[in-house]
């Protein structure tokens, strides 16, 4: 889906969560009173025989009951569409056996992000499994300092990556690394 699209649904989708909310706290404030301090011309009760619209006499109460459902269904639809970017299991190719094998990433690439941060060239890293623009992204961030040697880093980045594939289902996943590079007046003696 593109941009705009994913963009003009994020606001529609916005825009009618909090109408219905809007719609539910002035249907329980009517009830209430609350409404008439906000808006004094409005009227204190509407020229609707409730009997004949809900077979009952309890029009209030029943106005009460679908303001608040309103607002729960508001609220729900709003946080059911809040962006999320955590991945769940990933599931492995069937082998021989049947059945189905799922994988949890996250330490796996935690595990990748600590050996690569044991290599003496990196200063520290960590490692994330992101749902980025559709796809599944295995994003390691590493960090450096000034002088090392970039070809090094790579390589280094390379290999724990390669090992990774190993684990992980590569036909699902991309890579991303990033590389921080330290100031110079950052660098001091590092701790191991």
């Amino acid at each position: 889906m593109r941009r705009s699209i994913l963009g003009f649904d994020r606001v529609l989708v916005l825009l009618l969560g909090l109408l219905l909310i809007l719609v539910g706290v002035a249907a329980v404030g009517w009830q209430t009173g609350f409404l008439e301090s906000l808006w004094p011309e409005v009227p204190d009760e509407v020229a609707v025989d409730s009997g004949q619209v809900t077979g009952s006499s309890s029009f209030a109460a029943l106005a009460g009951i679908v303001g608040g459902a309103l607002v729960v269904i508001g609220l729900w639809w709003l946080l059911a569409h809040l962006p999320r970017r955590s991945v769940g299991s990933l599931r492995l190719p069937s082998g021989a056996q049947p059945g189905r094998l799922l994988v949890d990433p996250g330490p796996a690439v935690a595990t990748a992000a600590e050996v690569l941060a044991e290599d003496p060239m990196i200063r520290s890293a960590k490692g994330a499994v992101l749902a980025d623009r559709g796809e599944l992204v295995v994003r390691l961030r590493a960090t450096v300092d000034p002088d090392v040697d970039l070809g090094a880093v790579v390589d280094a980045c390379d290999g724990v990556l390669a090992d990774l594939a190993q684990v992980l289902p590569t036909d699902q996943l991309r890579s991303r690394v990033e590389l921080s590079v330290l100031r110079r007046g950052a660098v001091g003696p590092r701790v191991s």
